[in-house]
């Protein structure tokens, strides 16, 4: 269990350090999950998949636009949904890579995704760890996967095929 951490107020030079940082479930940032279609995010993802990723949030301002910092860590093959998010945010990767579509980017490259603008990727044969960096302190998620069943099938698929070793470029 991670220590829990108060927002830091804005205005003044902050350290942060990353150990004990709090999950992005306990931080409570993300305020609401809506899906385009209905469902749940127990009909999205299964047990198996949901013990494959995890996050950080060492640095969060209080207030609506104070900056936010998250490190996710995403296991090798995960599918990440077609989602959007109510706030603006940069993506740095640091370890590993994703595929985007075609693209595939690793270690040094990065993403920026604009309000309300779905998206999904791939992680790669190594996983990956990336930061996102917004201006907002909170942030709402809506899931676009039009079949749900469907994707957790993708979804599962893509980690077994990374468990054997077959995604070699994260583009699967």
């Amino acid at each position: 269990m991670s220590e829990s951490r108060k927002p830091a107020p804005t205005g003044k030079m902050i350290l942060f350090t990353g150990a004990g940082a709090p999950s992005l479930e306990e931080s409570a940032m993300v305020h609401e999950r809506t899906f385009t279609e209905g469902g749940s995010i127990e009909e999205l993802f299964d047990e198996r998949t949901v013990g494959t990723s995890s996050t950080a949030v060492p640095f969060r301002q209080e207030g609506p636009g104070g900056f936010s910092l998250v490190i996710v860590d995403f296991a090798p093959g995960f599918l990440l949904p077609r989602h959007s998010h109510s706030a603006d945010c940069l993506y740095y990767i640091v370890e590993g890579g994703i595929a985007m579509g075609t693209r595939v980017l690793g270690p040094g490259d990065g993403f920026f995704v604009p309000a309300e603008q779905p998206y999904a990727y791939r992680a790669g044969p190594e996983g990956v760890k990336l930061l996102e960096f917004r201006h907002r302190s909170a942030f709402d998620t809506k899931f676009h996967e039009k079949d749900l069943a469907r994707f957790r099938a993708k979804a599962a698929a893509s980690l077994a095929d990374a468990t054997a070793g077959s995604v070699p470029d994260a583009r699967g």
